[in-house]
């Protein structure tokens, strides 16, 4: 598993290359721009391409809006915009769901995740928490591994849909504690948060973002952060690492993409100047805010990044024998 996962450590690296500069496109956009949100609205996903839109605007003096199109994992927006006019005039905003994910869980796809899409700019954020709901006779990971080996199949975890992070994370937390929970999926991170809470499935592998104000409620408990570090707002939750789990970190990233196929000299003015707003210092404080420690990556970094994080994820599905949709 160890090698399994380590392509995904380049992206150290990848952080701290730069990218070369070159001739961009005066003239573009011509008309309004239209992001498409693949998952149901009111996701971090969506924040995310508003706050891009809002300022993306405001530097072209042309409209940008933000539109959900929802189903399927993200793959719906996805192949929307994927198989759009490659002009730079519609765009996709979007977590590795509809990408790295789809590549490995998906036996047949409209679209090639990984060559049909150009990417743009994007930010990696913090790993996701693994909650209970309160109800739930557990409170740290190690009782939930007990539990769920005692009683296989009987705990259910939620995700925003088959071939989401939520779902990934979820299955590769069974593969390496040996356990056996039912996925349940839903179309959109907020409805199954939201179901968790309420107890009607148990366990969740989700974004803090999604999850803190219920945290904060008391409504679920936190029991360890998948990522190599602890998380400035819960510093009192372990990583996974340290409550006795390794191997269970999952990058999360949300991009911006445009079509492949889109003239260069328009990708590098969607790129340049999608990099040169959100490096403005409001847009980081925004960000910083929403999601803690976010690393940006521009679009030469995230074209490295992704085909080597989808043959990672691949390589996954197939050892842990998780069936393809």
């Amino acid at each position: 598993m160890k090698r399994l996962l380590a392509p995904a450590l380049a992206l150290a690296a990848l952080l701290a290359c730069g990218a070369p500069q070159a001739q961009s496109r005066p003239d573009f956009p011509s008309k309004g721009v239209h992001i498409v949100n693949p998952f149901p609205p009111g996701s971090p996903v969506e924040y995310v391409g508003r706050l891009v839109a809002q300022n993306l605007e405001q530097a072209w003096g042309k409209y940008v809006v933000v539109e959900s199109r929802s189903g399927a994992g993200g793959t719906v927006g996805a192949n929307y915009v994927a198989k759009a006019a490659p002009d730079g005039h519609t765009l996709l905003v979007t977590t590795a769901s509809p990408i790295s994910f789809a590549a490995a869980l998906y036996e047949k796809l409209p679209y090639d995740p990984v060559k049909d899409l150009a990417p743009v700019w994007g930010i990696v954020t913090p790993g996701q928490v693994v909650v209970v709901n309160s109800q739930l006779p557990v409170r740290t990971l190690a009782e939930l591994v007990a539990y769920a080996k005692a009683n296989p199949g009987k705990l259910s975890y939620a995700s925003s849909g088959i071939g989401t992070v939520q779902h990934f994370g979820g299955e590769l937390f069974q593969a390496r504690t040996g356990t056996k929970m039912v996925h349940v999926p839903y179309r959109g991170g907020a409805p199954a948060a939201t179901d968790l809470a309420g107890g009607h499935v148990q366990v969740m592998f989700d974004s803090l973002t999604n999850q803190l104000r219920n945290i904060e409620a008391g409504k679920v408990w936190p029991l360890a952060i998948l990522r190599s570090r602890r998380d400035s707002k819960l510093p009192d939750v372990p990583t996974a690492a340290e409550a006795g789990v390794s191997g269970v970190e999952v990058v999360n990233w949300i991009s911006l993409f445009a079509p492949a196929g889109t003239p260069a000299d328009v990708l590098r003015t969607l790129r340049q100047t999608a990099k040169s707003v959100m490096a403005a210092p409001d847009n980081v404080a925004k960000l910083t805010e929403t999601f803690g420690e976010a690393q940006v990556l521009d679009g030469e970094q995230l074209a490295q990044m992704i085909p080597t994080e989808a043959r990672t994820y691949i390589e996954l599905v197939e050892h842990a024998g998780i069936p393809k949709q």
